[in-house]
C-alpha cells in the first residue's frame, strides 16, 4: 500500500467515526429534549401499624400460646381463658329454657281444651236461647249458660296471658344464652391481624378483666414508610400514585408501593432524614404504603423510594 492510499483511507476512517459520534450525540439531545420525566429518590424506614389486642373476657388464663417476637397469623389463637363458670351459667340457662318450653306446651294443651269447652257452651247457650223464645226453657238456664260462657272466656284470657309471660321469659333466656355463648367465644383470644408480637402484657395463670391489654402486634401484611417532599416537588406527588421501593443492600430487589397520604401542613425536615437533594427548611410528609403479602419487608428495614414524575406544565 502506498503512503498516499494509506493517508486517504485514514482520513475516510476518521470521518466515519466522527459522523457516528455526531449521530449518537444528536440522538441523545433529541431524546433528552423529548423526555421531561425525572426520578426523585427518598430514603425511608419501613414501619407498620400496631394493634393493641385486648381481652373481652374475664377469667384466669389457662393457656398462653405466644411470646414476644413471634409471627402470628390472622385469627391465630393467643390466649385461652377459663370457661368453667360460664359453662355452669349456660347449663342453668338451658335448663330454664327446657322448663319454660314444658310449661308453654302444658298451657297450650289447656288453651285448646278451654276453647273446646267454651264452644260447646256457646252452642248450648244458643239452643236454650231459641227454646226460651218458644217458652221451652227457663230464663235461669239461659243465664247460667251465659255465666259459664263468660267464665270460659276469662279462663282462655288467663291462659293466653300466662303463655305471653312465658314467651317473654323465653326471649330473655334465649338472649342470655346468646350472651353466654358470646362470652365463651371471647375466652379464645385471637389475633386480628397477621403480624409480629412486639410486647406481651400477660402471663399464664393471670386474672384477666374485660379491657385488659394482652399484647401489641405489628401488622406486617401492609407496611409503610414516610418520605419528606420539598414544596417545589409537592405538585408532582399525588395520593394513589405508584412508586418503586428498593430495599437497601439488595441490588435487584424492588417492590411497588402507592402514596397513601400527604400532609397538608409543612414541617421542618427531621434531622434523621437524608435526601439526595439539599435539605429544604420546610417539607411535607407523605406516606408510602406497600403490600407485603410475601413478607419480604421487615420493620426497620431501610429503603429507597423512587417517584417518577412528569414535569411538563
Amino acid at each position: 500500500m502506498t503512503k498516499s492510499n494509506y493517508y486517504f483511507k485514514s482520513i475516510h476512517f476518521r470521518n466515519t467515526i466522527s459522523n457516528i459520534l455526531l449521530f449518537i450525540v444528536c440522538c441523545s439531545i433529541c431524546s433528552c429534549s423529548g423526555d421531561k420525566s425525572s426520578a426523585m429518590n427518598f430514603s425511608g424506614i419501613m414501619d407498620a401499624d400496631i394493634t393493641c389486642v385486648s381481652s373481652q373476657a374475664q377469667g384466669i388464663i389457662t393457656r398462653l400460646k405466644f411470646d414476644e417476637g413471634m409471627l402470628i397469623k390472622k385469627d391465630g389463637i393467643l390466649v385461652n381463658v377459663d370457661t368453667e363458670q360460664l359453662g355452669y351459667q349456660l347449663g342453668q340457662n338451658e335448663s330454664l329454657l327446657e322448663e319454660l318450653n314444658n310449661q308453654n306446651n302444658a298451657l297450650g294443651s289447656q288453651l285448646e281444651k278451654a276453647k273446646f269447652e267454651r264452644e260447646n257452651i256457646r252452642i248450648k247457650y244458643n239452643r236454650f236461647l231459641n227454646l226460651l223464645k218458644i217458652n221451652a226453657a227457663v230464663q235461669q238456664d239461659v243465664d247460667d249458660l251465659k255465666t259459664q260462657y263468660d267464665s270460659a272466656t276469662e279462663q282462655i284470657k288467663y291462659i293466653q296471658s300466662s303463655m305471653d309471660a312465658i314467651k317473654s321469659k323465653k326471649k330473655q333466656a334465649e338472649s342470655g344464652t346468646k350472651i353466654i355463648n358470646k362470652q365463651l367465644k371471647d375466652t379464645i383470644i385471637t389475633s386480628p391481624v397477621t403480624g409480629t408480637v412486639l410486647v406481651r402484657y400477660v402471663e399464664n395463670g393471670e386474672l384477666l378483666t374485660s379491657g385488659s391489654p394482652v399484647c401489641d402486634i405489628a401488622d406486617i401484611s401492609t407496611l409503610w414508610t414516610k418520605i419528606y417532599v420539598e414544596e417545589k416537588n409537592l405538585p408532582f406527588i399525588k395520593i394513589g400514585q405508584k412508586v418503586r421501593l428498593k430495599i437497601d443492600g439488595i441490588d435487584d430487589k424492588t417492590m411497588e408501593g402507592r402514596v397513601s397520604w400527604i400532609s397538608d401542613q409543612s414541617e421542618f425536615t427531621p434531622k434523621t432524614i437524608l435526601t439526595e437533594e439539599t435539605k429544604a427548611s420546610l417539607v411535607f410528609a407523605a406516606k408510602v404504603t406497600v403490600l407485603n403479602d410475601k413478607e419480604i419487608l421487615k420493620i426497620g428495614m431501610p429503603v429507597t423510594v423512587t417517584v417518577i414524575v412528569n414535569r411538563e406544565s
